[in-house]
């Protein structure tokens, strides 16, 4: 929905007078900052990504990435923004082109002619926390529409252990979408399962998810089983769900643990529905290789009247009956 507020500084931004025109500009970034925007000024926004002065430029260019959040975006500003990107000695300048520019890439506004290998390899080693985090989702979203950016592998993987848990989250992700794109690499499996413990919920799901990929290409390691058992009782509903589904794939590959058993078995009631789903695919694959857990019985005949989950908690239970586990 246009914001009529937002709208009625449009005389503003086309008023003679510098300062006008500059105060539109910061009340609109604080309008931005509320959820409150106007399309029709995305061209004003554009014009002071070449201001002279370097708070309006900032503050444009951190508007913009905003807007773009908001599925709100002009494609204009984005040789503006990249110019930016010369800045690198101010701090909020690159920071707010880097967001901006993030956002417009999560679009799918961004080519390989607007930003270059070169240019994003030095974001991602640089000094600025924000800036590094806002390149390693640039080239995640990147791998996504599978332009790859093979010379940043080596420093994505460097990024998983960095201070700053943005950058961690962000660069975990770009590394699960090299991988979806068959860009792997055994020694750093190592740093994937050291993810699995990171304080970030972010980056133990892109883990848990990578490692399944990884999993899913023959290169599985036994310590990451043990650790994605015990993110089946993680606090966040979509890292329990990931490890499951993770852990699915390494049982397929006859890879298997006690503790996936016992805490699948709690998992059957998860308010998340896929959480469920692969709690009991995980219960249902572990009976077929007739390893089953006692205290399963009565969770698995209440799962009978989840529709979700219903068709495998049946199928598990009739492999409990078949080794005598079920009377």
């Amino acid at each position: 929905m246009s914001s009529a507020k937002v709208g009625a500084l449009l005389g503003s931004f086309q008023d003679k007078r510098y300062k006008v025109r500059r105060e539109a500009l910061f009340e609109t970034a604080k309008y931005a900052s509320k959820g409150e925007f106007n399309k029709n000024v995305l061209v004003f926004l554009t014009k002071f990504l070449s201001d002279e002065d370097k708070a309006a430029r900032s503050t444009a260019a951190w508007t913009l990435g905003k807007y773009a959040q908001n599925k709100l975006y002009t494609k204009s500003a984005i040789g503006y923004l990249t110019k930016m990107l010369k800045e690198d000695g101010e701090r909020d300048i690159i920071t707010n082109a880097t967001y901006a520019l993030a956002n417009y890439a999560q679009l799918g506004l961004l080519d390989k002619g607007d930003l270059g290998s070169e240019i994003l390899i030095k974001l991602l080693n640089s000094r600025f926390e924000k800036v590094r985090a806002n390149a390693a989702i640039i080239i995640g979203f990147f791998a996504e529409e599978k332009f790859l950016i093979r010379e940043a592998f080596d420093q994505l993987v460097r990024l998983l252990e960095d201070k700053d848990g943005s950058t961690r989250r962000n660069a975990s992700y770009a590394i699960l979408n090299y991988a979806d794109q068959d860009i792997l690499d055994a020694k750093i499996l190592d740093k994937l399962v050291k993810g699995l413990t990171d304080i970030e919920a972010g980056v133990r799901m892109n883990c848990a998810i990578t490692l399944g990929v990884y999993a899913q290409k023959g290169l599985t390691d036994e310590k990451a089983l043990k650790l994605l058992a015990k993110l089946l009782k993680d606090r966040n509903e979509h890292v329990r769900e990931n490890a499951a589904e993770a852990l699915i794939i390494y049982t397929n590959k006859n890879l298997t643990d006690q503790t996936v058993l016992e805490n699948s078995v709690k998992l059957l009631k998860d308010k998340n529905k896929n959480t469920r789903k692969a709690a009991a695919r995980l219960l249902a694959l572990y009976a077929k290789r007739k390893l089953m857990h006692k205290k399963a019985t009565k969770p698995l005949k209440e799962a009978l009247k989840d529709q979700e989950i219903s068709r495998d908690a049946a199928l598990t239970l009739k492999r409990y009956k078949e080794n005598g586990l079920l009377q």
